[in-house]
């Protein structure tokens, strides 16, 4: 059941951002892969804040698809890195729970497998806005088997 559940969701993030390729005129976070947790991960957040990004972290039984965002805020690391950060409140879990969602997200350079980061913080919905100090649940670091992509207009 696992295995047809990642391929519907790898197949779904394809379309997604295969859709997403001629928008390339808006600035637009994309990618996929693996977090540090485990989790596998597929997104395409644009700078009007639309998008989909679903989450799946099966070791725990963390599912949240998120269908809007937010704010999309764009800028750059102390290296220079492009950096995309993201907030969410129009995220929910398989059982129909809310979460709310912050994501930072850092491309650096290609190819970006093992390089690029995805940073998450996930708060029950009564928690707005989501910060290091309310998330119930994070997951920080680099982004295996996949990569970030950031595009600006």
């Amino acid at each position: 059941m696992r295995t047809r559940y990642v391929v519907g969701v790898v197949l779904v993030c394809s379309m997604v951002l295969g859709a997403a390729a001629p928008a390339w005129a808006v600035g637009q976070v994309s990618g996929q892969g693996q977090t540090k947790r485990s989790a596998t991960l597929g997104f395409v957040a644009k700078e009007d804040r639309t998008g989909e990004l679903n989450y799946i972290n099966d070791s725990v039984g963390f599912r949240v698809h998120c269908t809007r965002f937010s704010s999309y805020e764009l800028g750059e690391t102390d290296k220079g890195y492009p950096k995309v950060t993201l907030t969410a409140r129009k995220c929910f879990r398989e059982n129909g729970n809310q979460r709310f969602l912050r994501a930072v997200f850092i491309d650096r350079g290609e190819p970006g497998i093992g390089l690029d980061i995805a940073r998450f913080w996930w708060s029950p919905a009564r928690s707005w806005p989501v910060t290091p100090a309310t998330a119930g649940r994070r997951d920080l670091g680099r982004v295996d088997s996949g990569g970030v992509q950031i595009l600006t207009g």
